[in-house]
């Protein structure tokens, strides 16, 4: 079990969405909050809600995707509050359309920030948590690291990134003896914070709210959790990719309203011409069993 009292996190793209909630939520915890964005005004906004409340929270301006920016910010805390104990890995963008029809500009930049930006991050400050007695890694994975999501391919796979990223470290680290530093992967499903917005919500999925995502980021912490999956129906995933036929879960997907999810999302290149007419969603009592459980 881990205490949060006067631990000190950094949470990336803390300025707004739900990086500003699990800033709120840590602060409640007992936390000291760094609070990072690459938007400056979101900073002091975050800072200026969170020490209203009587939280510790202090914030910097920083670009994920620079490891002169992350590396600038690490000494700045590191000299002026001191050593880390969590770090959040939040920041992340997400573009939709057809493969073909985004900017290869815009695919370079969902790797950039959603990739490479948990890597600059980690590996500037992960040297610091290896000296914590009790330190914690939560990288914000997607539930679509799990799944295909038609119309947004660079984001999910920038999430599948994420995750294997995030596994493949808790191991390491434990090879190497530090297993006192945890790692957490969390593959939500969409979240109401403006970031989907328009996005088809598959069949019985209900759209997580920031407030409901950042409590479970917490107790996952607390209790040492390696992966959050919700809502209950992305527990799922991992089983049904493992045992039903391909051609199976494409049905189900369509079915379901999986993969055409994407489809309607207000942020998107172009509008997608599919081949066929969405499949009707199913009536509640022709769900198959292993998801009505």
């Amino acid at each position: 079990m881990t205490h949060l009292r006067d631990k000190r996190v950094l949470i990336t793209g803390s300025g707004h969405g739900l990086g500003r909630e699990l800033a709120k939520t840590f602060a409640k915890a007992g936390c000291e909050v760094i609070v990072t964005d690459r938007d400056a005004d979101r900073v002091h906004d975050t800072v200026g809600m969170l020490t209203k409340s009587n939280h510790r929270a202090f914030g910097y301006a920083m670009d994920v995707t620079n490891p002169e920016s992350v590396l600038d910010v690490h000494d700045h805390v590191l000299s002026e509050h001191g050593p880390i104990d969590i770090l959040i890995n939040n920041a992340g963008i997400v573009c939709g359309g057809t493969f073909e029809n985004l900017p290869l500009e815009r695919h370079k930049a969902i790797y950039d920030v959603n990739c490479l930006g948990p890597v600059n991050v980690t590996h500037t400050l992960l040297p610091e948590l290896l000296t914590r007695p009790e330190s914690h890694i939560v990288n914000i994975a997607s539930a679509s690291a799990l799944l295909p999501l038609p119309f947004a391919a660079t984001y999910a796979s920038s999430k599948w990134a994420v995750l294997g990223f995030s596994e493949s470290l808790r191991e390491e680290l434990r090879l190497t003896g530090h297993e006192h530093v945890r790692v957490t992967s969390v593959c939500p499903g969409y979240i109401s914070t403006g970031m989907f917005a328009g996005v088809k919500t598959p069949f019985l999925m209900p759209m997580l709210t920031p407030q409901i995502l950042a409590d479970e980021i917490v107790r996952a912490v607390q209790s040492n959790c390696e992966i959050v999956r919700t809502p209950w129906q992305v527990k799922f995933l991992p089983l049904l990719n493992g045992v039903v036929p391909r051609r199976i879960l494409r049905w189900l997907g369509d079915k379901l309203g999986v993969l055409d999810s994407m489809s309607a999302y207000h942020n998107i290149a172009e509008q997608p011409r599919l081949a066929k007419e969405p499949l009707p969603r199913l009536a509640p009592e022709s769900v198959p069993a292993v998801l009505s459980e």
